[in-house]
């Protein structure tokens, strides 16, 4: 029985873990072969499926709980991929505040599951940018969202360096020195998702390297609990309409929407640590991701006008998930008083529940 390649790709949330499925699709498209993709989240209302669907690809996703914690819901999906789609490789995105994936995800793939799946070595997407703010100012990683972080970090196989392109020659030389120092026996990769540099010839490596799972973490549950406690989630999806059926040229609201939101969240001192938009009406769509670290990242899709339009938002933050919604309040509020009207379709907003690993 043949294998099929399955790469798990870990990640802080805002890596640019969702552009880095999409190339790696669109690459395969390209070849003429087939990927499927596992998207995941705490709830349903997930923009990365969105985008990743609207591009045509074979996307599942296992909402709900962690990959870790519905690890049965995870490979039922995987071995569809597999089997029904037969798709030629699957690439697996866990839930951005998610760590311990060699004990709870690496591992019992490989025991279980190893007559249906090659693993590829676990590779690990860094933001150089959330890096760098957390280097400059020597928070505290022994709690919180960043003991979180510096643990997905330590069990890699593979550290990716993404957004490159973003970077200057004295950022890169800093980052290196910086890994060279606190991760000296890693084997990196350095790319830009977005602009699909470095990514073939990482693909490539993943299908030569069989060092796999190669170090499992020393973690407190009690602490990691508590970091993914820290964050609030929400989750909405809204129709967006002028209320005398003007037409909206939406380019400009994503821009005003996010550049809203931002300043609110900066105004309050809150850590945001990503919100996501997907737009749509009709075949028309576009899509965009802003970090904590204040750059826009992606917006995608050709600026279009019309009277009404469907838009997915997804927001995660250091602080409650009704201090989010309250925030979203106010944004909807802003616009109401333009005669621009959200009207709820669905909402989740809340904090995430302790893990707790099929596996462990």
């Amino acid at each position: 029985m043949k294998k099929t390649k399955l790469i798990i790709i870990g990640g802080f949330l805002g890596a640019g873990k969702t552009t880095l499925l999409n190339t790696i699709f669109r690459l395969f498209q390209e070849e003429g072969k087939k990927v499927g993709l596992i998207t995941n989240d705490q709830a349903k209302g997930l923009v990365d499926t969105l985008i990743l669907s609207s591009s045509g690809a074979h996307v599942q996703e296992i909402s709900g709980s962690c990959f870790c914690c519905n690890f049965d819901g995870l490979m039922q999906a995987a071995l569809y991929l597999r089997d029904i789609a037969q798709c030629d490789t699957i690439v697996a995105e866990p839930v951005g505040s998610c760590t311990d994936l060699v004990v709870t995800l690496v591992n019992p793939i490989k025991y279980y599951y190893q007559q249906y799946f090659e693993l590829a070595p676990l590779c690990v997407l860094i933001d150089p940018f959330k890096l760098q703010q957390m280097l400059a100012s020597e928070v505290d990683t022994k709690k919180g969202t960043n003991y979180i972080y510096l643990k997905q970090l330590e069990e890699a196989d593979y550290l990716i360096v993404n957004k490159i392109d973003l970077m200057s020659t004295i950022e890169k030389a800093e980052l290196k020195e910086f890994l060279k120092v606190k991760f000296p026996y890693f084997s990196q990769r350095w790319i830009s998702a977005l602009h699909k540099e470095g990514v073939k010839d990482w693909l490539e490596v993943m299908n030569t390297d069989v060092n796999v799972g190669t170090r499992e973490l020393d973690i407190d549950y009690d602490v990691y609990a508590d970091g993914e406690a820290a964050m609030g989630w929400y989750n909405a999806d809204f129709i967006v309409n002028h209320i005398k059926h003007y037409l909206i040229p939406w380019g400009e609201f994503q821009s005003k929407f996010l550049q809203l939101l931002q300043e609110l969240f900066q105004h309050e001192k809150i850590a945001l640590q990503h919100m996501k938009t997907f737009l749509k009406s009709g075949s028309s769509e576009l899509h965009a991701n802003l970090t904590g670290t204040g750059r826009i990242l992606s917006k995608q899709g050709t600026p279009f006008s019309s009277s009404s339009a469907r838009i997915a938002v997804n927001i995660r933050a250091e602080t409650s998930p009704e201090t989010i919604k309250a925030i979203m309040d106010d944004i909807i509020s802003v616009y109401a008083e333009e005669k621009i009207c959200f009207e709820t379709k669905t909402l989740n907003y809340f904090k995430p529940s302790r893990p707790e690993p099929t596996h462990r």
